[in-house]
């Protein structure tokens, strides 16, 4: 083979001197980062990716003697070996840092097409025709428990999408649940702590848990999907949300305000807490082994995409704050549109490489689709790709396969160099702009894409003045609790309530006797029912520590715990999102 490969190096310059190497597999590396992203997401034909290689090797290529005896003196392990050296080195290093939220996960490619022409509220390409189909990867999870803790736990469940399209990738990060514990990014690590392991003993903490809603009023909407069923869906049978409001922006430069829905095919269901308990000891693996059998067998899972939306001008009107992650928009107000349809087909060929090393950002946004004045969402967009760089130990993440945008139209990155840099990089072109060897054309700064300009549409902010002040309609108000009310009361059957009220229970009795009047004082400026009802499924010898009477009193004020109104808002929100007149 040695001396075929000199005569066709000698015979035929510029020819490819590796025909054996180009007849296996070769561990991937004879494609790159955007062949692989084709061939994992479906669009390449062929089967999955196989080792067809007739020995085991080393990372360098060097051929394994044998794998179960190492080099040795009179069977002492000889440090000279630099095959079990390696073998040794890779292992100690071949878990990634865990992901601080979403570290159990589970996923699948696909596709989404469009269904209906939403091309009136957004230029984005992707969503420009019915019809039109994009490859997209979408991981599930759950939020605040480990990454080997069982996948039906209670808990939130994550649904992440990937869009890979022709004007890069777009990821949309949503949850099971329309809304979210906080509003505040400085509040965003506290919720994520108060659901994570204490830090003294490594317990679960039901007494963080209570804490946390305990003192903050907003988080009651989300607390209550977190102890109803519906933070135990039966596997992947649940509906999904983008949670925050997002702004689409057509080709006239006019813009709308949206929020995601995803209704599921399949139906949503949810197990009881009895259920849940025997699930998680049957299987640990029960979600993650759901999506991977039913894809291995040929069938799909499938959401229609939908979306609300709501004009710059009705969202100065309405009587709730539309860009606050704790609420949701109501259905009668702004009616639900579908847009598309979410097809999960494809099972991962490996979890590491395309699951575990997946990253999304809110962050990932394309011409069309932007920022909304949600707070949280503002910092979200910045945070989870740093959080991101800093798991996968850099920030040439784009190179992995998974987040490869490998259907953009152009790719040249005005970033350089770093860790594991293994794409064209320079690439021969300067390293700085304006240069004098490319378009110093003020225009080509914010250029445009099949006629459309790619610039950020400008919307007016709560004000322009830098403080601490907030900017939320309902932040120590009792409106706080106006939605909330409305699930408790009229969407809610019995039968939820009784689920809701006997979850809360069992896990309640966990909590310390402060803790438990702090939380039942808001559940009942939500409703006296619902905390009473709580309260009578207490243990006997806890109901006498409470005082039911003074947890009604307390409730008056329920919506000030945890509040400074010294930086509460003063003049609301009038003209928060309100486009820039002449602007467009």
């Amino acid at each position: 083979m040695a001396a075929f490969i000199q005569q066709t190096l000698e015979k035929v310059p510029g020819v490819d001197p590796r025909p054996l190497q180009r007849s296996q597999f070769f561990s991937g590396l004879n494609e790159g980062p955007a062949a692989t992203a084709s061939r994992i997401a479906g669009l390449v034909s062929g089967s999955h990716a196989q080792d067809n290689s007739p020995y085991y090797t080393s990372n360098f290529g060097q051929l394994l003697p044998d794998s179960g005896h190492p080099l040795n003196v009179g069977g002492i392990p000889y440090q000279g070996d630099a095959l079990l050296l390696e073998k040794q080195q890779a292992f100690d290093r071949s878990k990634l840092q865990e992901r601080i939220v979403h570290p159990a996960g589970w996923a699948a490619f696909g596709k989404f097409t469009v269904t209906k022409d939403v091309s009136k509220f957004t230029k984005a390409s992707f969503l420009s025709s019915v019809g039109k189909s994009t490859p997209i990867f979408c991981r599930l999870s759950t939020v605040t428990y480990g990454r080997e803790y069982p996948d039906a736990a209670r808990n939130p469940r994550g649904f992440a999408v990937k869009f890979y399209t022709d004007e890069g990738n777009y990821d949309m990060v949503g949850l099971n649940w329309p809304v979210f514990f906080v509003r505040d990014p400085f509040q965003g690590p506290d919720n994520i702590r108060s659901q994570q392991r204490n830090p003294q003993n490594f317990l679960l903490d039901f007494n963080a848990w209570f804490d946390f809603l305990a003192n903050v009023p907003e988080s009651q909407h989300a607390g209550m999907m977190l102890l109803s069923d519906h933070a135990t869906p039966d596997g992947n049978h649940f509906s999904a949300y983008g949670c925050h409001t997002f702004k689409w922006v057509n080709a006239e430069g006019s813009f709308v305000y949206v929020k995601y829905h995803f209704r599921p095919h399949h139906g949503a269901k949810q197990f009881d807490f009895d259920q849940t308990i025997m699930t998680q000891g049957v299987d640990p693996d029960y979600s993650k082994r759901q999506l991977y059998e039913t894809l291995k067998n040929g069938g799909t899972y499938k959401w229609t995409m939908m979306i609300q939306v709501m004009t710059p001008e009705e969202a100065s009107q309405t009587n709730f704050d539309p860009f606050d992650v704790t609420k949701i928009w109501p259905r009668g107000q702004f009616p639900m549109q579908e847009v598309g349809e979410i097809e999960l087909n494809r099972n991962p060929e490996d979890y590491h490489r395309d699951v575990e090393q997946a990253a999304f950002s809110p962050g990932s946004l394309v011409p069309g689709i932007e920022l909304s004045p949600d707070t949280l969402l503002n910092w979200r967009a910045f945070f989870y790709r740093d959080a991101q760089y800093t798991r996968l130990q850099s920030a040439n993440i784009h190179q992995i396969p998974v987040n490869c945008p490998f259907l953009s139209k152009f790719h040249s990155p005005d970033n350089y160099w770093g860790s594991m840099r293994v794409d064209g990089d320079v690439a021969r072109k300067p390293t700085y702009f304006p240069n004098s060897y490319q378009s110093t054309d003020p225009s080509s700064r914010a250029p445009t894409f099949a006629g459309k300009s790619v610039a950020e549409v400008p919307h007016q902010a709560a004000s322009n003045i830098v403080s601490r002040q907030s900017h939320w309609q309902h932040e120590g108000e009792p409106t706080e609790y106006d939605q909330v009310r409305e699930l408790y009361t009229r969407v809610m059957t019995d039968t939820q309530r009784e689920h809701l009220h006997s979850n809360t229970a069992k896990l309640l009795k966990f909590a310390d006797t402060i803790v438990q009047h702090k939380y039942l004082v808001q559940q009942c400026a939500i409703s006296p029912r619902y905390a009473q009802a709580i309260y009578d499924l207490l243990p006997a010898d806890q109901q006498a520590k409470l005082d039911i009477e003074k947890i009604g009193q307390d409730a008056s004020t329920a919506h000030l715990v945890g509040k400074d109104l010294s930086f509460k808002s003063k003049d609301g929100r009038s003209f928060m999102g309100m486009p820039i007149p002449h602007a467009k």
